[in-house]
């Protein structure tokens, strides 16, 4: 059987390693400041031609920001936001 070439319907979800719940393709393909979630194309590939559909929707600087360029690490993105709250509740208490 070959996989479809576009999303499944949003009633469709998988279960988000990220998030701990179930989530549509519609939310994985914006998740990153409107750039698909970094493990999209890991998700989702079982489901249809995730990559083909993305490579066509993405210019080339989109998809080696998105795919190809390493990010922050976990540990780095936890750490930021952190730092974040941080300055914000100082903010607040003065």
């Amino acid at each position: 059987m070959t996989r479809p070439a576009d999303p499944p319907e949003k009633t469709f979800t998988l279960y988000c390693p990220r998030l701990g719940h179930p989530v549509p393709f519609t939310y994985c393909r914006r998740e990153n400041l409107e750039l698909p979630c970094v493990k999209a194309l890991h998700c989702w590939t079982p489901y249809f031609r995730v990559e083909e559909y993305l490579r066509a929707e993405l210019s080339p600087e989109e998809w080696n920001r998105c795919f190809v360029e390493p990010g922050p690490s976990r540990l780095d993105s936890l750490l930021k936001k952190i730092h974040q709250a941080d300055k914000l509740r100082t903010r607040r208490n003065k």
